[in-house]
């Protein structure tokens, strides 16, 4: 996997407010994606990275990496039907 770049990354809440303004998606298809990031590529492609603030934290701050995300999405469909 490549290195990633600071400035490839956003918090998901300014990602998805760019994605709505350009119809890219709309918050709820991104969050339905989300909900199954572990199953759906998300997660294993890089596109999305999660931290926890904390050992004990439930729930992870969730960071997009553009380049990735832009490549999962181009490819979702080609690797579901795989």
């Amino acid at each position: 996997m490549t290195p990633t770049a600071l400035e490839d990354l956003s918090p998901f809440s300014d990602f998805s407010r760019e994605c709505e303004k350009k119809k890219v998606a709309t918050r709820a298809q991104l969050a339905w994606w989300l909900r199954y990031r572990q199953t759906n590529g998300l997660l294993s492609s890089g596109a999305i990275i999660e931290k926890r603030i904390s050992p004990t934290a439930r729930k992870p701050v969730l960071y997009v990496n553009r380049p990735a995300f832009v490549a999962w999405l181009s490819g979702a469909d080609t690797k579901a039907a795989a």
